[in-house]
């Protein structure tokens, strides 16, 4: 449990703020694991926890690392409140209406999907594969003529809407947004920046809820390696992201998505060959 525990901190810290889906990642180290026997005493609702819980520990990076987009955001909140028309205040605009469509399919989710959905290796390989191509397509198929500060509320409901299907384990978050920017003509440094702060309102959203039902369920245990965790993921995102936001200002998403490709084969290799049920064991 400790070993997984921190390999899964490290691969969420890395790729949280890549284009390349995190929640798939650790649903497949968990699915590897549970299939190997290791780590079987974690049910299916624990593992989801632990999952938020360490994208809880990403949130901390991001903010430290955007701390003055943050503020920008914070101050175009209080511009809001006083009608005052500023850049801060259409950013802020623009990650409340972005972020609303998700917290309201998130809630569906939540309520209605049964996690063994969430956890299914077959859904993560389709839409690693699906999503990456469509990343690709955006990437390479809009040009880079608008910046952040050219945003508009259309723009961020195109986004929101585009971000609920980050819901869907494989996704990736940050892929479908930066998809979504790119394809709105959004240059790929300021699409990235804008997906790093639409981060925060779906993190808070997501660890929020499942802070509250751990705490609610009395499982002590299970906080006690999740802020551990937290920790390890920290350290691992700020590097992330870090050298991430460096690379793309020299290069494209191809080789993201050359990565998810290869990925999402591996995973159905791995299903056809080994044998492994599409639902995983816990």
């Amino acid at each position: 449990m400790f070993g997984l525990l921190i390999l899964q901190s490290i691969v969420q810290g890395v790729t949280e703020f890549l284009p390349v889906s995190s929640s798939g990642h650790l649903v497949l180290i968990w699915s590897a694991a549970s299939w190997m026997g290791i780590g079987g005493e974690v049910t299916d609702a624990e593992m989801l926890t632990l999952n938020v819980a360490l994208h809880v520990g990403t949130l901390a990076a991001v903010v430290l690392y955007f701390w003055r987009m943050v503020l920008d955001v914070a101050h175009g909140g209080f511009d809001t409140l006083v009608f005052r028309k500023t850049q801060n205040r259409r950013l802020f605009l623009f990650v409340v209406v972005a972020s609303i469509p998700l917290m309201i399919a998130g809630l569906a989710v939540a309520t209605y999907v049964p996690d063994a959905w969430l956890l299914n290796p077959l859904v993560v390989a389709a839409a690693t594969l699906v999503f990456g191509l469509v990343l690709l397509f955006a990437d390479i198929g809009f040009d880079n003529r608008r910046k952040a500060k050219n945003i508009t509320m259309v723009d961020a409901l195109v986004v929101g809407l585009m971000q609920c299907l980050a819901l869907i384990p494989g996704t990736s978050r940050s892929g479908i947004t930066m998809t979504a920017g790119r394809m709105l003509s959004i240059n790929r440094t300021d699409a990235a920046r804008l997906s790093m702060i639409l981060s925060i309102p779906a993190i808070l959203a997501a660890g929020g809820y499942q802070t509250f039902v751990t705490v609610s369920e009395g499982n002590w245990e299970l906080s006690r390696l999740a802020l551990l965790g937290a920790g390890l993921a920290f350290i691992s995102a700020i590097l992330a992201i870090s050298l991430f936001m460096r690379f793309i200002k020299v290069s494209d998403l191809l080789p993201f998505v050359i990565y998810r490709v290869v990925l999402a084969l591996s995973i159905f290799a791995f299903i056809l060959v080994i044998g492994v049920s599409a639902t995983p064991p816990v």
